[in-house]
């Protein structure tokens, strides 16, 4: 009987330290540090900046080490009924990369609160972790235990950015994921993959900086009017007039993310689709025309216009009744590739 009981005992045993190992095996199952970010958001900030991606509003950079922040996009279908998946701005081409991805649900009835204890826990909500890990870090399963870093992380700001913070850490780059956990529960990751490097370790202090700058909304009502109203400032013509062809191919590329930022919070219209595509259209023109090296990452602007117009059309397809709208832009991407492929011959 002695003999059984020590069996059992150690059995016991053995399956406590296994389930403790296994909680410990990845950050994400073990309770959570908390990380404080600062709350940085500008007390007269510029207008320009000052943009909603989803449910979250703040001053993103519009420029890195002097050159403008460029967004590119894949298709995957998703509006009119759904959020764009994502959407990845190029602050330094091959060196660092900021993805933005839209609102997507975990758990229906899991709000911050419930999140928030899961994650301060050892042994508690084991399965809704999983699920976590597997539909907002799914790619993390191919980095090792000990290149992975997690945290809470929270701000005294009540209105600020709160929830995960995943540090991703190899020999060549580094990845700082934030999944901002918003009240109602649906999650938005803001990833920025950045080379260990000097301009990598100025983009992972600026990506800091600006997580702790957002402000997060329980609707999109007050953002969308945000950037509509600076939308229906926008002045084509006068743009086009600008006679210094670097700023006036700035303030394209900053129109450009404007329309970005609508899209973040309002997929249902291919109108916006059209007009981006607009933009991009006049954007391509213009770089072909000059022959002005005058930023360091305009090549790799050049290449990405085909995939982006190309990109846009599709999106405008899904929409009913967009054949007008389709059409109009098909022009726009033919008329770019006959400039282009006159001036390569």
């Amino acid at each position: 009987m002695k003999f059984k009981k020590t069996l059992i005992a150690l059995f016991a045993l053995s399956f406590l330290g296994s389930l403790y190992l296994f909680l410990h095996s990845s950050p994400l199952y073990s309770a959570l540090k908390i990380e404080v970010l600062n709350n940085t958001f500008p007390e007269k900030p510029d207008d320009d900046l000052i943009l909603p991606f989803g449910y979250t509003l703040g001053p993103w950079p519009k420029n890195f080490r002097g050159e403008p922040i460029v967004t590119k996009l894949t298709y995957l279908k998703g509006p009119p009924s759904k959020f764009i998946d994502s959407m990845t701005q190029i602050w330094r081409p091959v060196e660092v990369e900021l993805t933005l991805t839209g609102p997507k649900t975990v758990i229906s009835d899991f709000k911050i609160k419930e999140w928030r204890n899961c994650f301060q826990s050892d042994f508690r909500c084991g399965k809704e972790k999983g699920l976590f890990w597997k539909r907002v870090f799914p790619d993390e399963k191919n980095h090792s235990d000990d290149e992975i870093k997690a945290f809470w992380f929270e701000s005294p700001d009540p209105m600020s950015a709160r929830g995960i913070h995943l540090l991703v850490k190899t020999k060549t780059y580094e990845i700082n994921r934030f999944a901002v956990i918003i009240p109602n529960g649906s999650v938005q990751v803001f990833s920025l993959k950045s080379v260990l490097n000097g301009p990598g370790d100025e983009a992972r202090e600026l990506f800091v900086k600006t997580m702790g700058s957002l402000k997060v909304g329980t609707d999109l009502g007050n953002s969308r009017a945000w950037i509509e109203a600076k939308i229906k400032q926008v002045d084509l013509e006068k743009i086009k007039r600008i006679k210094n062809l670097k700023e006036r191919f700035e303030r394209l590329i900053l129109v450009q993310n404007w329309i970005y930022s609508y899209l973040s919070v309002n997929p249902t219209s291919v109108d916006s689709f059209y007009h981006l595509t607009g933009i991009t259209h006049r954007l391509a023109m213009d770089l072909l025309k000059t022959k002005e090296r005058l930023f360091e990452n305009q090549e790799a602007w050049m290449n990405s216009f085909q995939p982006l117009l190309s990109t846009l059309i599709l999106y405008a397809k899904d929409f009913p009744k967009s054949e007008i709208q389709v059409k109009s832009m098909e022009l726009l991407l033919e008329d770019f590739l006959l400039k282009q492929s006159k001036l390569t011959r």
